[in-house]
């Protein structure tokens, strides 16, 4: 079969979703791109942009296959209005993959859309790019659920409320695949004693991954005499939590790395030195850096709640989850104490995203796309 991916955001995890898709697919899959910047902009003009992209395409394609940071209503709307009804891409399959929705995404409280109450039509998007869709995907059961049942809530602020028969279609059309990772050169890498417990932190320096909750933590580990070293890892944005600075100058002789590695390969030698894995965030759909640092051998220290609890499964690994600021806490200190003695069997558990298992389940999810459209 021929795939044709649109990515409007073609960046971080949207990069990587894509570059792995294509690499471990048994289809053929070609894509159209736009740079990962402006994703409001990308919600608004990707649709159209595509759309006359592809009617320029001498190659027709079984399956589209596009991310949320677009509007795939306008998108079908600009193919059928500038290519005609009968041309071969308003007769395949749209599926959308939402990595993210703009309905339950906790938004900055800087961002003036909030204020002025234009935030809600991101959300829009996403609902009618939903009812255009022939199937719509999410990167893990949390999300999926999260979405369908914020459906209702946000459609009832709008003057005709809910329509049961859409939610019920957006519902039908709903499936769950994670994104798919390159874990299996993470689980061979060599895990040493460290001295000194080595934290980790490896995700974006945003708000939503909650810094505030991590950092204060480490500095009262710190007033409080605990020995640790510190990797503050991930990828800097302009205007970033300004926590970032005072843990950079209250945690300086701790510090071993700060900033975001500038090859794949470094990232790998970060990830092989941490011990300790705390997680604070307040979004996670997926959460691909908490993947791959358990998949190289970090023992983590993760909420009980958003897509975490999907990872590691049982009762067995309720000792690495966390419910209240005050358990975290207690948590890293005993993971700090205890750092030599590390559980090896997490990192296998979490191969269940590698591509070599995920990817045949997207070929699936394009097969019968294409029988039943």
């Amino acid at each position: 079969m021929k795939i044709l991916l649109l990515e409007s955001f073609y960046t971080s995890s949207h990069k990587q979703w894509v570059d792995g898709l294509i690499a471990n697919s048994n289809h053929d899959i070609q894509f159209l791109s736009l740079p990962g910047r402006h994703w409001k902009w990308r919600m608004h003009h990707a649709g159209q942009y595509f759309a006359m992209e592809i009617i320029k395409l001498t190659t027709s394609y079984d399956v589209i296959l596009c991310s949320d940071l677009m509007n795939v209503a306008e998108f079908r709307g600009v193919l059928h209005t500038f290519g005609g009804s009968k041309s071969w891409f308003n007769n395949v399959p749209i599926i959308t993959y939402f990595h993210e929705n703009q309905i339950t995404y906790p938004w900055s409280d800087e961002d003036p859309d909030v204020t002025l109450k234009r935030d809600n039509h991101y959300g829009w998007i996403n609902y009618v790019s939903c009812l255009c869709s022939d199937r719509i995907v999410f990167n893990s059961v949390f999300h999926q659920s999260n979405f369908l049942n914020s459906l209702p809530l946000f459609l009832n602020q709008f003057p005709k409320g809910i329509q049961d028969d859409q939610l019920n279609k957006i519902k039908k059309s709903s499936f769950v695949l994670p994104v798919g990772l390159h874990l299996k050169p993470l689980i061979k890498l060599e895990k040493k004693t460290n001295e000194k417990p080595i934290i980790l932190w490896n995700h974006r320096w945003e708000y939503d991954k909650n810094p505030t909750l991590f950092f204060e933590s480490l500095f009262e580990l710190n007033h409080e005499g605990y020995d640790f070293e510190l990797i503050i890892a991930g990828e800097k944005y302009k205007n970033y939590p300004q926590i970032f600075d005072r843990a950079k100058n209250e945690l300086k002789d701790k510090i071993i790395h700060v900033g975001f590695a500038k090859s794949r390969e470094q990232y790998l030698e970060l990830l092989q030195k941490s011990d300790i894995l705390p997680v604070t965030s307040n979004q996670d759909f997926f959460g691909i850096s908490v993947i791959e640092a358990i998949a190289a051998g970090c023992q983590p220290i993760l909420p009980d709640r958003l897509a975490f609890p999907e990872h590691l499964e049982g009762v067995n690994f309720k000792k690495y989850y966390f419910t209240s600021p005050h358990e975290f806490n207690t948590k890293l200190k005993n993971s700090i104490e205890i750092h030599t003695n590390k559980d090896t069997s997490l990192r296998n558990h979490v191969l269940k995203y590698d591509w070599s298992i995920v990817a045949p389940e997207y070929d699936k999810l394009f097969e019968n796309a294409h029988k039943n459209i």
